[in-house]
């Protein structure tokens, strides 16, 4: 069983078209858990009707934004074979999650009794769900074989969490690791904490969900060009700052000198310029 972890909030224009993605996944019985936070549109009377069809469970609270609802819903939900995050504003294809689990158990009975993290590859759309580019990784410039160890990911985030499937053990080291912190989001935070304590991030190698971009997306997909390269040196000095915040946060989970960090972060931006 998989229990899906939906976190809510003003989502009234698209969440009923994810949930029903949700529930028409293929051979996969899931569980849907969902965390409001704060809703003050019609998010909630969706989640009623959906809870009251025996469809999904859902509760409230105060508002976390979405690193604390995530993690929240992530340490409170029943036990489970795996855990999915996903957010309210997409669409999953209909074999999303069996192919990530296939992947995920292939990868576990090579490395049993280990912290695994499945990502995937998404189709990045527009608000109507037209196509804007058939590969999220490409259009991002992200490379999944390099971004999978703790030096990396600590240079970039290279892991979403709309297509996160963790395993039990990840949950665990997770849960055991987690601090509260304002700089990292809960997927690259989880990315980071699995990799940093012998865990592994693994992917499938193709879209598995369309990646709704609309005008009110917390994150979104950045298209990585010559231009992104340029704002890039127009904000130096903000991006130093948010750097030296990062490196604080990075020490808390595994140790890396500042010179191992600058190194693989420009190591990495070579690499992506060439992808």
């Amino acid at each position: 069983m998989v229990v899906v972890l939906l976190s809510t909030y003003n989502g009234e224009k698209y969440l009923e078209e994810q949930l029903m993605s949700l529930v028409n996944q293929r051979n996969i019985q899931v569980n849907i858990l969902v965390r409001d936070d704060g809703s003050v549109d019609t998010t909630i009377d969706i989640l009623d009707k959906w809870q009251d069809a025996g469809k999904l469970k859902w509760y409230t609270g105060d508002n976390l934004r979405p690193e604390k609802s995530f993690m929240h819903l992530l340490f409170n939900a029943p036990k489970a074979d795996y855990y999915a995050f996903c957010d309210q504003d997409d669409v999953w294809l209909p074999d999303k999650l069996s192919k990530t689990i296939d992947k995920m158990k292939n990868v576990e009975s090579q490395y049993p009794d280990v912290p695994i993290i499945i990502h995937s590859d998404m189709t990045v759309v527009n608000s109507e769900l037209k196509k804007i580019h058939s590969s999220f990784w490409t259009y991002s410039r992200l490379r999944p074989d390099i971004l999978n160890s703790y030096k990396y990911l600590a240079a970039c985030n290279g892991v979403n969490g709309c297509t996160m499937l963790l395993n039990n053990k990840a949950r665990e080291i997770i849960k055991e690791k987690y601090f509260t912190q304002k700089v990292l989001l809960h997927d690259i935070l989880c990315s980071l904490i699995v990799s940093a304590n012998n865990g592994i991030i693994d992917y499938v190698d193709e879209p598995t969900m369309l990646y709704r971009q609309h005008e009110i997306n917390v994150i979104g997909a950045r298209h990585v060009d010559i231009s992104f390269f340029l704002r890039k040196l127009l904000l130096f000095k903000e991006i130093l700052n948010s750097n030296k915040e990062r490196l604080k946060v990075l020490n808390r989970i595994k140790k890396i000198s500042t010179i191992n960090y600058l190194y693989y972060k420009i190591k990495y931006l070579l690499v992506r310029t060439h992808a």
